[in-house]
């Protein structure tokens, strides 16, 4: 029920745009898919590759372990090394992730920060005086849909600062 009170407000204000618009000047809008842009960013890519390499180096090492454990158990070591080993690569596999997460969380949320502020860039250049995130709308008619157009600017090299 208290989302009807916040879509009237919404519709009161985008009216409340579209009346005071100079008649002359048009009013465009447009959506984009953040989600399809940030995903196919060249940078994005990169850091998904790097990212990729780092995960398989760990899992390689975690792989090692488990290994090291095949081996245990088949010279016959007792149940409690065999634990302790378990163990061991239990903390690793916790500490592996906590190490890629710390990494990579920093640099995703940069991108995604730079891609929003490219689609600001791009809005400005072509001149839309509005546009939204696709997954905010309940609907939008695909002719509205800028994120083809979005991905080819930001992936272009010519707006880089």
């Amino acid at each position: 029920m208290k989302m009807i009170p916040i879509f009237v407000i919404l519709g009161a204000l985008l009216a409340t745009v579209l009346i005071s618009q100079n008649p002359q000047e048009s009013f465009r809008v447009a959506y984009v898919d953040i989600a399809k842009v940030t995903e196919n960013y060249n940078k994005m890519k990169e850091l998904n590759e790097k990212y990729k390499r780092d995960y398989q180096f760990y899992l390689s090492k975690l792989k090692e372990m488990e290994n090291e454990i095949e081996k245990m158990k088949e010279e016959g070591a007792s149940e409690s090394e065999i634990m302790a080993k378990r163990k061991e690569l239990l903390s690793r596999k916790t500490e592996y992730e906590s190490m890629l997460k710390k990494e990579y969380e920093p640099k995703i949320q940069k991108i995604i920060s730079e891609v929003v502020g490219k689609i600001r860039e791009y809005a400005k250049l072509m001149g839309y005086s509005m546009v939204f995130n696709k997954q905010s709308l309940i609907y939008g008619d695909d002719i509205y849909d800028i994120t083809e157009q979005v991905i080819a600017y930001i992936n272009s090299g010519e707006n880089e600062k």
